[in-house]
């Protein structure tokens, strides 16, 4: 699938969506703080839209922003996750127990963190999802991960990723960025970034 064929489906998605009844868009999620539950915030260091509930079934402890469109970039932000919360959710089987979604668990290592965050990329419907460049962070006081992946879609388009993930006093912590390989992933890369730089976690 070529990019304009992309453009083209995320248009019509968004068509959709508005037949749907959000006439008015997704709410604008102004620069700034911002935080997905009561626990973790970021800062964002410009606006972003607030697209969760444009996706029929999506995890209840995340959130997903996106500047361009659902299906052009989106950044997920988790409030503290236990190993009963999942990360991603099917969009269109939801989390089911015919269908259930990945589970983490309490302070998993870095390593474990990596490879919840490939499953639930996987749980995306994409495929041949593999990671890569891991590096350890810094979060306040608690040592964290950050590391790239990239995957492709059903048709064939390929994708790039970024993800940071922390464990703190029992819980996990989460932003994830996903866009199109060619010119969407970079041209909002350094938002995402600043976004994950600017973590900080509950006291």
């Amino acid at each position: 699938m070529t990019i304009k064929a992309f453009i083209r489906l995320g248009l019509a998605a968004c068509a959709m969506a508005l037949l749907a009844g959000c006439v008015s868009g997704p709410p604008l999620v102004p620069a700034g703080k911002f935080a997905a539950g009561s626990g973790a915030d970021l800062t964002l260091d410009r606006n972003w839209a607030d697209v969760t509930k444009l996706f029929a079934h999506h995890a209840e402890k995340v959130k997903i922003l996106s500047i361009d469109g659902i299906l052009l970039n989106r950044l997920y932000v988790s409030d503290g996750l236990t190993a009963s919360d999942p990360l991603m959710v099917d969009a269109v089987q939801g989390d089911t127990t015919e269908h259930p979604a990945p589970r983490g668990k309490s302070d998993m290592s870095l390593s474990e963190q990596m490879e919840f965050v490939s499953r639930s990329v996987v749980a995306l419907d994409y495929q041949k999802v593999e990671t890569s460049n891991p590096q350890p962070i810094m979060i306040g006081a608690v040592k964290g991960i950050r590391f790239e992946f990239t995957a492709r879609t059903a048709d064939g388009l390929n994708i790039r990723g970024l993800a940071q993930a922390v464990s703190s006093k029992g819980v996990n912590y989460y932003v994830v960025y996903l866009a199109p390989a060619e010119h969407y992933y970079n041209a909002s890369l350094k938002n995402a970034t600043a976004a994950m730089d600017s973590v900080k976690l509950p006291g």
